[in-house]
C-alpha cells in the first residue's frame, strides 16, 4: 500500500542528501506501477553565450546506457514538444496524447521504447520557466495498461514537494561549487591568507598559508592560533591587529592594518589585517573574525619583469632594476647585486623614470607594487 506521507517525507530527505532520491523516485514509481522513475533538470541560461546547459537528473536503477542514449535522442521523442503551453504539475501521459499506432510507427519507438519493453510515459513538469525545464517521467513497461486518471492525479500531488526538493538540491550544488571556486582562486595566490575566529584562532588558510606556517618562517600556529615569529617592534603587533579587526573596531577601515613582519634569516615581508565586515559574511561566519593577508614580494619577480616589458616596453635590465627598486634595494645596492657600475643603474633608472611616466624610485616602485598580481607561479 502506498504511503503518501512516507513518500513525502523521502523526498525532503533528498534535498539534504541528493544520494537517496533513487529510493523516493523508487516509493513514486511502485506506486504507479512503473518500469522506472526520472527526475530531470536542464538550465539553458547560459546557452546563448555559448555555453553547454546545466543538466541533472536523478533516477531508479535502470540500464545507464539507454539514459544516455535517451539524452542524446530527446528531440526526436514524439511529443517532446508537449511541454509548449503545458502547465506546472499538470500531468500527462504519452498514450492519451498520441494514437499508440502512431508511437509504434516512431523511429524513437523503435530504436529506444520497444527493445526495453516500454509502453507509456507519465509526466509531470515540476518547474517551466523561459529557459528552465524541470520533469519527473515514468515509462511503463508493455505488459501494463495506460496510465489514468488515478496515476496522474497522485503524481501531481507530489511535484511540488519534488520543486521544492530539487530547488534546495541545485542551491546546495551552486553553494558547494562556488567554495570549490573560491578556494581554487585563493590556492592560486601567492599570498598566505588566513581567516582568523575567536581568540586568534586559524579557521581556514589557502595552499601560500599552509606552507607558510609548515616552514614556520614569518608566522607560526601555536596551539591553532596564528602568531608571528618576529615583527620590527613588539612581538605583540600582529596579536593586537587581530584581536581590533576581530573586535569590529570601525577605526579601522577598509584598508586594514599593516603589520611588518621579519623573517628566520631577516626576510621581511607585511601582514594586512582587514575585519570581514558586511551582514551576510558576519552572519555566515559569526562575530569575531577578520582576514590576515601576508605578502613576500621576492618570488614575483619574473612575473614583474615580464609585465614591465609588456605594459611600458622596458627593456629586461630596467625591468629588473624597476623592480629591486620597488623591493626597497637603493641603487647602491643594485649596482652591487647585478655587478654594474651606478652610473648603469641610475641610466636604467632614468629610462624607466620616462617610460613609465614616474620620476622618481619612489613613484616607481609604487607602480611596479601596485601592478603586480599576487599570483603563483607554477
Amino acid at each position: 500500500m502506498f504511503d503518501y506521507d512516507k513518500t513525502v517525507g523521502s523526498i525532503y530527505d533528498c534535498a539534504a542528501n541528493p544520494e537517496l532520491w533513487p529510493d523516493a523516485l523508487g516509493q513514486i514509481r511502485d506506486a504507479v506501477g512503473g518500469a522506472y522513475a526520472l527526475v530531470g533538470f536542464v538550465d539553458m541560461t547560459d546557452v546563448a553565450l555559448g555555453r553547454p546547459p546545466y543538466a541533472k537528473r536523478f533516477n531508479t536503477a535502470w540500464s545507464e546506457d539507454w539514459l544516455v542514449k535517451l539524452d542524446l535522442i530527446l528531440k526526436d521523442i514524439p511529443l517532446g514538444g508537449g511541454l509548449i503551453g503545458a502547465d506546472v504539475d499538470r500531468s500527462w501521459t504519452q498514450l492519451t496524447r498520441l494514437n499508440e499506432a502512431d508511437f509504434h510507427a516512431s523511429e524513437f519507438y523503435n530504436f529506444w521504447a520497444k527493445p526495453q519493453g516500454l509502453r507509456d510515459t507519465l509526466n509531470s513538469p515540476y518547474l517551466l520557466r523561459s529557459t528552465m525545464v524541470g520533469m519527473l517521467s515514468i515509462p511503463s513497461f508493455a505488459t501494463r495498461e495506460p496510465y489514468g486518471t488515478v496515476e496522474c492525479q497522485l503524481i501531481e500531488r507530489l511535484t511540488p514537494h519534488i520543486r521544492r526538493a530539487m530547488s534546495i538540491n541545485d542551491m546546495t550544488d551552486k553553494g558547494k561549487l562556488a567554495l570549490a571556486l573560491y578556494r581554487q582562486v585563493l590556492d592560486q595566490l601567492s599570498v598566505a591568507v588566513f581567516v582568523v575566529g575567536l581568540g586568534r584562532r586559524i579557521i581556514f588558510t589557502n595552499a601560500s598559508g599552509d606552507a607558510m606556517l609548515s616552514y614556520g618562517n614569518h608566522v607560526c600556529s601555536n596551539a591553532g592560533t596564528l602568531s608571528a615569529r618576529h615583527t620590527i617592534g613588539s612581538l605583540a603587533a600582529l596579536d593586537e591587529a587581530i584581536d581590533r579587526a576581530a573586535s569590529g573596531d570601525t577605526g579601522i577601515g577598509i584598508s586594514g592594518i599593516g603589520v611588518p613582519l621579519v623573517g628566520k634569516n631577516g626576510e621581511r615581508s607585511a601582514a594586512y589585517v582587514l575585519p570581514i565586515t558586511g551582514k551576510d559574511l558576519r552572519g555566515d561566519l559569526g562575530k569575531g573574525h577578520c582576514a590576515v593577508f601576508i605578502s613576500q614580494r621576492s618570488e614575483q619577480q619574473p612575473m614583474a619583469i615580464e609585465i614591465l616589458r609588456t605594459v611600458f616596453d622596458l627593456s629586461p635590465a630596467e625591468a629588473r632594476v624597476s623592480v629591486m627598486i620597488a623591493q626597497g634595494e637603493s641603487p647602491a645596492m643594485i649596482s652591487k647585486s647585478l655587478a654594474v657600475s651606478i652610473n648603469t643603474v641610475r641610466s636604467h633608472l632614468a629610462r624607466s623614470y620616462s617610460k613609465t611616466n614616474t620620476i622618481d624610485q619612489t613613484s616607481l616602485g609604487a607602480l611596479v607594487n601596485k601592478l603586480m598580481p599576487p599570483i603563483v607561479e607554477k
